[in-house]
């Protein structure tokens, strides 16, 4: 039950996630105002967006993220990948808990706009570690 529950949380989270990576590529600017502001908010310093091979790779990568608890709760073949579903969603696990963490060193704040630091400290981190336990738990089902 906790597993269904674990999957289709990350499914929805990484999904509308993703649908703001593709919203920024095509142009979007929110949460900001301008392009300035939306690299203060959303990127954290800098003057450039990323380009499009940085968008395309983050948007593929947050799709896989977001399909594979479901593909393994209903039992889809993933090939080699299945034997090892465990270590996936572990890795997954540890790169949300890595990016919420953030949070709490201070050496990387320093670099980072206020807005950025506040909107991490806000919405960014819980929300990474959010998932960091929800791909935890399903990796303890495989363990």
């Amino acid at each position: 039950m906790l597993s269904a529950v674990f999957s289709f949380y990350i499914f929805i989270i990484m999904s509308i996630i993703t649908k703001f990576h593709i919203y920024w590529l095509q142009g979007g600017l929110w949460p900001g105002k301008d392009k300035q502001d939306f690299i203060d908010k959303v990127l954290g310093n800098g003057n450039e967006v990323p380009g499009l091979v940085a968008y395309i790779f983050v948007i593929l990568t947050f799709v896989i993220m977001a399909i594979f608890p479901l593909a393994v709760y209903y039992n889809i073949d993933l090939g080699i990948i299945s034997m090892y579903k465990q270590y996936v969603f572990l890795v997954f696990a540890i790169i949300f808990f890595l990016r919420g963490a953030t949070m709490f060193v201070s050496f990387l704040a320093k670099n980072a706009t206020p807005i950025f630091l506040e909107y991490n400290k806000k919405f960014y981190a819980p929300l990474c570690l959010s998932l960091s336990i929800s791909y935890f738990y399903l990796y303890t089902l495989y363990i």
